[in-house]
């Protein structure tokens, strides 16, 4: 058994998905998903909501997160 490189922080490919509020103008928005790299589903959730406040301008106070998967690559 090898013992892990010193200072290496496990990091999980994490997938978020989620989308803006309904409002009486768009009562169906659009839904993203966005893969992360995160430690942990805390780590994902905010980088999820800075990354989407910054692309797509949606806030969390008016947006919402629908699933958090983690990724298994085979």
């Amino acid at each position: 058994m090898t013992e892990p490189l010193r200072g290496y922080i496990n990091k999980w490919d994490i997938e978020v998905v989620g989308s803006g509020l309904p409002t009486e103008t768009d009562e169906h928005p659009k839904i993203y998903c966005m893969k992360l790299w995160a430690t942990n589903e805390v780590r994902a959730k905010r980088k999820f909501w800075y990354f989407f406040r910054k692309l797509k301008k949606v806030k969390k106070s008016n947006g919402q997160m629908l699933a958090i998967n983690d990724v298994f690559v085979l």
